[in-house]
Formats: structure tokens, C-alpha cells, sequence
């Protein structure tokens, strides 16, 4: 049996698009460009060799809140069961949203 890798990396992402996520109640499907990402200590990085990269995650709908695409979200996410997974109840700070100026 292969063991989980505790992975967790900070995320600054572009928001392209959203949708209820087709397995998990609750959470919406995002589509989104990284901007950038770095290391949470004391865990694996796996995700911040995709910057510049457009990708798909979950994220709980009421973080979202009513983001739309433009919005900017800093967040902390993991790779779990190949799938980009936003921590389900970040600490605070962790979770933000910046409305994208024209």
C-alpha cells in the first residue's frame, strides 16, 4: 500500500471559472490560473511547479462566497487523490479574496 505524502502549499490563483464540484456537496469545481505559490513549513511542496499553469481545484462554496471569475484567492491547498483540494477550514489569514480592478 502506498502512503499519503502530507503536502500542503500556499496559492495565490486567478479565478477563471466556477461550478458545483460533481462529487463532493458543498464544494465548487474551480478552474483557475497560479499566480504564484510557495512552501508551508513542515510539509511537502507539490504544487508550486505549477505556476503559470491553469489548473482545477475544489474549494468549499462558503468561502467563495460570491467570487467571481477575475477574483484573486490566496489559500492553502494539498494534492490529495490526484485532485487539487483547498483546505476545507484554513486558519485565519489563510483564506482571501481580492476583487480584481479594471
Amino acid at each position: 500500500m502506498v502512503q499519503a505524502i502530507e503536502n500542503l502549499t500556499t496559492l495565490r490563483i486567478h479565478l477563471i471559472s466556477r461550478a458545483p464540484h460533481p462529487r463532493l456537496a458543498e464544494w465548487d469545481q474551480v478552474v483557475a490560473d497560479i499566480l504564484d505559490a510557495g512552501p508551508v513549513r513542515g510539509y511537502a511542496d507539490l504544487l508550486s511547479q505549477r505556476v503559470g499553469g491553469r489548473v482545477e481545484l475544489a474549494i468549499r462554496r462558503d468561502l467563495l462566497g460570491g467570487a467571481a471569475p477575475g477574483t484573486v484567492i490566496r489559500l492553502r491547498a494539498k494534492l490529495a487523490t490526484g485532485e487539487i483540494m483547498a483546505e476545507p477550514h484554513p486558519p485565519p489569514g489563510e483564506f482571501t479574496l481580492t476583487t480584481a480592478t479594471p
